[in-house]
């Protein structure tokens, strides 16, 4: 286990329910971003609200490749979802297409 102190910002969203007045007396804050201390998020719609000096746990070897192994899963299945609904739409546009020429046969 690795841990140390870091210096990080801390920004909130232009969705936040937080505003500068209400800042100045709440005592925990749920909907804020953490990102290290060189960070500008202001491109992204963040507001920059303060300084914060953290404890950072760095997990064990096996939580971190076992997190990195379920995000790639997650992908994987997002990558599949998307690959098939590209894949219906090609298939329907070949229905399309065969059924500009299709000539049904002559019934005997």
């Amino acid at each position: 286990m690795n841990q140390f102190k870091a210096n990080a910002s801390i920004w909130i969203s232009k969705y936040s329910e937080h505003d500068a007045v209400s800042l100045q007396t709440i005592t925990g804050i749920r909907d804020i971003t953490i990102a290290h201390a060189g960070a500008n998020l202001t491109a992204a719609g963040y507001t920059h609200v303060g300084h914060a000096e953290i404890d950072v746990i760095i997990a064990s070897t096996d939580e971190i490749i076992g997190c990195k192994v379920a995000s790639l899963r997650a992908e994987l299945e997002k990558d599949r979802a998307e690959s098939q609904m590209r894949q219906n739409g090609l298939i329907d546009q070949i229905n399309k297409m065969e059924a500009l020429c299709y000539e049904p046969s002559a019934v005997v």
